[in-house]
């Protein structure tokens, strides 16, 4: 089945400080080209944004040089409403991460008392733009209760942050709280699908974590029609993170 646009919606690009790897632009050309992926978003990987802030310069002028990448920025830990801006004009969406927690493990609850977040939030608010929001369930709850109106993708369906099928259900009825399917399995995938429909859920592939092609198979070899994948693959990407893409 051929599909006009593949985005993936959720890919490393640059060196991890934690990991001592780097995902290099020829790696992710190269993945491009075997999956049939047409664009990607590119993401600093956290313990890099974290220690220096270069890594955001340095991905946007990538994404300036390769006509293929669009950036996110990270929201790095030491934001200050003043005179900082969380996102950008020149970048996507943002990507917020286990803020000031136990990276990947436990959210610091503490963030959501402190009296500068709402101002940082309403700096995100009023860019539009999509934040990729990786914390644990009952963080992530807490804050979409506290700013309801501010568009939030969750990455791997929740599977870092608790249970999917826990996420899925406190979300469920959230139109604001999207999905990328990063490493989730096949049959989860189609859950979250048959029960929030194709429109809130984007592909993604989480690399080095995952490839472009073996997580693009799983949305491929979902019993869906040709219009729900579509959605998945490109439709929702190009319209809620406003992609400069339109179809063939």
């Amino acid at each position: 089945m051929d599909f006009d646009l593949i985005i993936d919606s959720h890919s490393h690009w640059g060196p991890s400080s934690s990991m001592g790897i780097d995902v290099t632009t020829g790696q992710l050309l190269s993945q491009q080209k075997e999956s049939g992926v047409d664009y990607v978003i590119i993401i600093p990987f956290p313990s890099t944004a974290i220690e220096n802030n270069a890594i955001n310069a340095r991905i946007l002028d990538e994404s300036r040089r390769v006509d293929t990448f669009f950036p996110y920025h990270y929201i790095r830990e030491n934001y200050d409403t003043e005179g900082f801006d969380p996102i950008p004009d020149a970048y996507f969406g943002g990507k917020w991460h286990w803020m000031r927690g136990w990276q990947d493990s436990a959210s610091n609850y503490s963030v959501l008392d402190d009296p500068v977040l709402t101002g940082l939030v309403e700096k995100i608010g009023s860019t539009g733009k999509p934040v990729v929001f990786e914390e644990e369930l009952k963080f992530t709850k807490t804050f979409t209760d506290m700013f309801p109106d501010i568009t939030l993708i969750i990455p791997h369906l929740g599977l870092l942050g608790g249970y999917p099928l826990d996420f899925l259900k406190a979300f469920k009825s959230n139109g604001n709280v999207y999905f990328d399917t990063a490493l989730g399995s096949k049959d989860m995938i189609f859950e979250f699908v048959r029960a929030i429909g194709p429109e809130r859920v984007l592909f993604g592939s989480d690399v080095p974590f995952g490839t472009m092609k073996s997580e693009l198979s799983k949305i491929t070899g979902l019993s869906l029609s040709h219009r729900d994948k579509d959605l998945i693959l490109s439709g929702n990407a190009i319209r809620l993170v406003g992609l400069p893409l339109s179809h063939p």
